[in-house]
């Protein structure tokens, strides 16, 4: 009894040392998020909306940057939701890509993969974006103008960035 014990005491302890389960994104509400952005006027942010509705903000915007170019309009921010989420929005400067940086808990890879496609989905109307081969990086197929995703897996940490532009 006592052996068993141990065993068992040593699968808990070394399940908790390996590493954490990965981190499991809500799902986007796609249809929803699309009705946002074309009652926008194609304004909306999906990604910030998708935040901002799924998870409890921790902090105020920070790190805002302004547009001198447009009467110093806010053209830039960081925000912190909970489990350690990190939404960075930047789109500064004339006809300047729209740039978006988030920090995720670690996400297993086909998890971020379908979260990417539901969020893009929700802002395109035709959308023509595939899996570069065997990369992580989601963009048009023709590789030119669109949204172009990039997740980069760190120990602890899932990362995308995305760029979208002409």
């Amino acid at each position: 009894m006592k052996t068993i014990f141990i065993i068992l005491a040593f699968i808990f302890s070394s399940s908790i040392i390996s590493g954490q389960d990965n981190f499991v994104l809500k799902s986007p509400d796609t249809l929803q998020l699309k009705k946002e952005f074309i009652e926008s006027d194609f304004g909306a942010n999906s990604m910030f909306t998708y935040f901002a509705k799924n998870y409890k903000a921790t902090s105020k915007k920070k790190d805002i940057k302004l547009d001198p170019d447009f009467n110093n309009k806010e053209c830039g921010f960081t925000i912190s939701y909970e489990f350690g989420i990190e939404y960075t929005f930047y789109e500064c400067g004339e006809a300047a890509p729209v740039t978006e940086h988030i920090i995720l808990p670690k996400t297993s890879l086909p998890e971020l993969k379908k979260w990417i496609q539901a969020i893009h989905t929700s802002q395109s109307e035709e959308n023509t974006n595939i899996w570069y081969g065997d990369t992580n990086e989601y963009g048009p197929k023709d590789k030119q103008v669109g949204c172009y995703y990039k997740i980069k897996q760190t120990d602890t940490k899932s990362i995308i960035t995305t760029w979208c532009g002409c």
